[in-house]
């Protein structure tokens, strides 16, 4: 699956979602909805599947489990406030989700809602696997707008499920996002890669796109 993360971060980043997502090159969308700039309806609109990136920053003082919990529940609230239901997965934005102090409550509230997380590394995986939680074999993309747009694992997928997080965006200097260019790059190769897939064999082979939820759903049982 394909996930465009950052969803509400400035109005010209979710503009470039929002292009990523008409001309196909989107399966889920990960919202900020702590951002004043999440806005709910273009997304619900598109039909796409929506999850939650969490945000773990400083107002919330020090970096234990307490407040941690706390973040995790406003955002939680503030997402069935927004899109008026329970995310359809989780991660966090920079990977907070992964550390120590939201790491257990981010697994215990995938369990109550039945959502996979996304995996940062192979322990990452084994711990989320080991306690229950759906998540992909591989994560793929960049984190810096210094590496290469397009990964080059894409071209020889292994089986299992693959997550490729991008960042599309028109680029603004106003955002003080570190990776503000990157955005374009990203938003472009996304147009490279769906023009591929529509005119030529697509660059990730046979493989088929899905959403989290179809990748993690249950086999049908023999007579169903």
């Amino acid at each position: 699956m394909i996930t465009a993360d950052d969803y509400g971060y400035w109005p010209s980043y979710n503009r470039g979602i929002l292009e990523a997502i008409e001309m196909g090159a989107i399966d889920c969308v990960s919202a900020m909805v702590e951002r004043e700039h999440c806005d709910p309806g273009p997304l619900l609109e598109s039909g796409v599947e929506i999850g939650l990136h969490i945000e773990f920053e400083a107002r919330w003082g020090s970096r234990s489990a307490a407040p941690a919990r706390t973040s995790l529940r406003v955002q939680l609230d503030r997402f069935v406030d927004l899109f008026g239901r329970w995310p359809s997965f989780l991660n966090g934005h920079h990977h907070c989700h992964a550390r120590p102090e939201l790491a257990t409550p981010v697994f215990q509230t995938a369990q109550q809602i039945g959502a996979p997380v996304r995996s940062v590394n192979p322990d990452h995986r084994q711990w989320l696997r080991e306690r229950g939680i759906d998540t992909a074999d591989l994560l793929i993309g960049r984190t810096r707008s210094n590496e290469q747009a397009e990964p080059a694992e894409l071209r020889s997928l292994p089986d299992g499920v693959t997550e490729w997080v991008v960042h599309p965006g028109h680029p603004d200097p106003e955002a003080g996002s570190s990776y503000d260019i990157a955005r374009q790059e990203d938003l472009g190769t996304l147009q490279r890669v769906m023009v591929r897939a529509r005119y030529d064999e697509p660059v990730w082979g046979d493989a088929r796109r899905a959403t989290l939820k179809e990748a993690f759903a249950e086999e049908p049982a023999p007579n169903d």
